[in-house]
């Protein structure tokens, strides 16, 4: 009889933080947290990323399997940004709220690391949302409708 074996390790994460969380206090905490970050900076350039749209960066670093992270929950209300989320199986941990202090995202997002590693084998797509008080929920992104209406939720 065999031995039940342990459950899989879960993927390396790989992150890729958004422009809205591009500050270089949180930036820095992060790679001291995580050893592949990339962000949108590193991707395009400074001057460039400037330009590159939401739904290009979404395409991007979803395609190269990484979780992203951000400070806009209006992405699950701007239709364009919603159907890139959708269709290229993203997965997107956003904070509530983009106007924390740093040290605020960094203490919210060491607590809730471990819960990120094991999304890491969660298929997209998904949007998780960290609040300032602490919790960490599923947002609805209703891709079933990402043809439809942009007030549609």
């Amino acid at each position: 009889m065999s031995e039940p074996s342990d459950p899989p390790e879960p993927p390396a994460l790989k992150l890729f933080l958004d422009r809205s969380v591009q500050g270089r206090r949180f930036v820095e905490a992060i790679r001291l947290l995580v050893e592949d970050v990339e962000t949108i900076n590193d991707r395009y350039g400074v001057k460039p990323a400037e330009q590159v749209v939401d739904e290009q960066w979404i395409v991007d670093a979803s395609a190269d399997g990484r979780i992203l992270i951000g400070a806009d929950l209006r992405i699950r209300r701007n239709l364009l940004e919603r159907q890139a989320v959708c269709r290229h199986a993203a997965r997107y941990v956003v904070f509530g709220n983009n106007n924390m202090p740093p040290k605020v995202m960094i203490e919210l997002f060491t607590r809730h690391l471990p819960k990120i590693r094991l999304l890491t084998a969660e298929p997209g797509p998904w949007v998780r949302r960290i609040a300032q008080g602490g919790d960490m929920d599923k947002v609805a992104l209703n891709c079933a409708n990402i043809d439809g209406d942009q007030s549609t939720n």
